[in-house]
């Protein structure tokens, strides 16, 4: 804010008559115009760790838990995903997608399909802290990978005997090795000491300052396309205000409840995958790539720096400036970029629709 201000003699030129009875010394005018400038500090505002949505009188949240999820067609519809705070597709063997899906906010009563844990898995759950739940690993290695987290892990491969053991269980809905699921809320219930996660993204409270709606171009359609042919499939929907997902052959993507998976931000990151215990894995620790940033139904480009282990990763346009997300979901897409080493693996390609124009991007 600007204060205009310019100096007044009328008054001491009457006072000055009072006291010496005699006209007052004409003065020479005062052209200087003083300008003040107010800098205005934009307070922080206390956000959801996950969701960036402003916790206001609220208190602060308890500890995420992290679940490893099928993405197959046989695992699919999955149990409870539609709920996670922050999820994140990734590339594993086979050229499938699996999900690392974050509750916090809302803990579903059972979630499932629960899949194994990938070397990739560790240089993301770290950041949040809290409890990782998979259901087991391809090797002993792997397994001391993820350990070296030092989350709360939950394994059912381990868990024979342990109380958390018992909140593994069979589901009817399908066949082995798709029917594995977790009592989420019970277990959550056991580890609710645990610290709260820290703050993943920047965020502005009003979507219309985000920085694809301030800068970036019209998205109403994206595809990002991962190895062997395994799409994301993402539309704009006006009236939710959100992405909502769909399968390659069209159908909706939901919950095993009848929700729609949404997201009111897709961020796609471009890591390098490479084998890692023969396991194709995603370099994010240690890196900084290329990264995509849709909300609002626009998208822009900008870069993901991971160059901290175990701290959240920071995105940021070409000037290191954060790029702002919409406070509510977030769905965190990682195809494989350009120098993956990783065997059987492709580089990736993202399209979408532009004002109906179809725009490709390598990887």
């Amino acid at each position: 804010m600007r204060i205009w201000t310019r100096s007044t003699l009328a008054s001491l030129s009457l006072s000055a008559l009072v006291l010496t009875g005699c006209a007052a010394e004409q003065l020479p005018p005062v052209d200087e115009v003083l300008e003040v400038v107010e800098e205005v500090v934009e307070a922080e505002v206390p956000r959801h760790p996950l969701t960036g949505m402003e916790l206001g009188t609220a208190s602060l949240p308890g500890p995420s838990m992290a679940v490893k999820i099928d993405n197959t067609s046989s695992g699919r519809p999955q149990v409870g995903i539609a709920a996670a705070d922050l999820a994140f597709e990734e590339l594993v063997e086979g050229g499938f997608t699996r999900f690392l899906a974050v509750f916090e906010s809302t803990i579903p009563a059972e979630v499932g399909p629960v899949r194994s844990g990938r070397p990739q898995d560790a240089g993301l759950v770290k950041a949040f802290g809290g409890v990782f739940v998979f259901s087991g690993v391809g090797n002993a290695n792997v397994r001391e990978i993820i350990r070296g987290t030092g989350l709360q892990l939950v394994e059912h491969d381990t868990s024979g005997g342990t109380p958390d053991g018992a909140f593994f269980f069979r589901s009817d809905r399908k066949p082995a090795p798709w029917n594995l699921h977790i009592k989420a809320a019970d277990l959550m219930a056991t580890y609710s000491a645990l610290d709260a996660p820290v703050q993943q993204f920047d965020y502005k409270t009003d979507p219309a300052e985000a920085s694809a709606v301030v800068s970036g171009s019209a998205a109403e359609r994206i595809t990002v396309l991962f190895s062997k042919g395994i799409e994301s499939i993402w539309e704009w929907d006006v009236a939710t205000n959100s992405y909502l997902k769909f399968l390659s052959d069209g159908s909706q993507h939901t919950d095993a409840d009848g929700t729609q998976i949404s997201a009111s931000n897709i961020v796609i990151l471009t890591p390098n995958y490479a084998d890692v215990e023969g396991l194709p894995s995603a370099q994010i620790s240690g890196t900084i790539e290329t990264a995509y940033v849709a909300t609002g139904g626009k998208i822009v480009s900008g870069r993901f720096d991971a160059t901290a282990y175990g701290e959240p990763i920071a995105l940021i346009d070409g000037d290191g400036n954060p790029l702002y997300l919409t406070p509510g979901k977030t769905f965190v897409l990682l195809p494989p970029g350009g120098g993956s080493t990783a065997g059987g693996v492709t580089p990736g390609v993202m399209t979408y629709l532009s004002g109906g124009e179809a725009i490709s991007r390598n990887f």
